[in-house]
């Protein structure tokens, strides 16, 4: 199959730093992720959740995409707070994924990982350190759809 790109194969991606992270959430804007697939490990300081990737990678000019089976893993996690997400309420829901981001500790804030999803609902990862992996999992499949965001003016 052709894309109009050229495939690189699956992703693995680690980002300790702003610049890594920025490569990351641009390579999950437009993931597809059910709630039900994210899990917070206390143990192991570890919030992990399963997603529906667009290969933006190999997006050429026309169809056919693709779209991989992914898993994201943010580490050093201390604590998680949910806004408009609820695993366990949205077995039925789907969340897109618009962008990752990082706050540095601020005062009595601790650093934090956002997940920023369409629908202004969020998950905020509190973290001792920055520390996001991104790995595909399985193979890409052919979609006829490219996601799309109208711009404001």
């Amino acid at each position: 199959m052709t894309t109009g790109a050229k495939d690189t194969g699956p992703l693995k991606l680690v980002a300790r730093d702003l610049e890594d992270l920025s490569v990351i959430s641009s390579m999950v804007q437009d993931a597809i992720v059910p709630p039900v697939d994210m899990t917070y490990l206390p143990d192991e300081g570890t919030f992990a959740l399963a997603l529906n990737r667009f290969r933006w990678e190999t997006a050429g000019d026309g169809p056919p995409y693709q779209r991989t089976h992914a898993g994201l893993r943010v580490g050093h996690v201390t604590a998680v707070r949910r806004k408009g997400v609820d695993p366990q309420g949205d077995k039925d829901r789907l969340l897109d994924l618009l962008a990752i981001a990082y706050a540095e500790a601020d005062g009595d804030k601790p650093a934090a990982v956002h997940l920023q999803f369409a629908d202004d609902r969020a998950i905020r990862l509190e973290v001792s350190e920055l520390a996001v992996a991104l790995a595909d999992l399985g193979e890409p499949w052919p979609t006829q759809w490219k996601p799309g965001h109208e711009m404001g003016e």
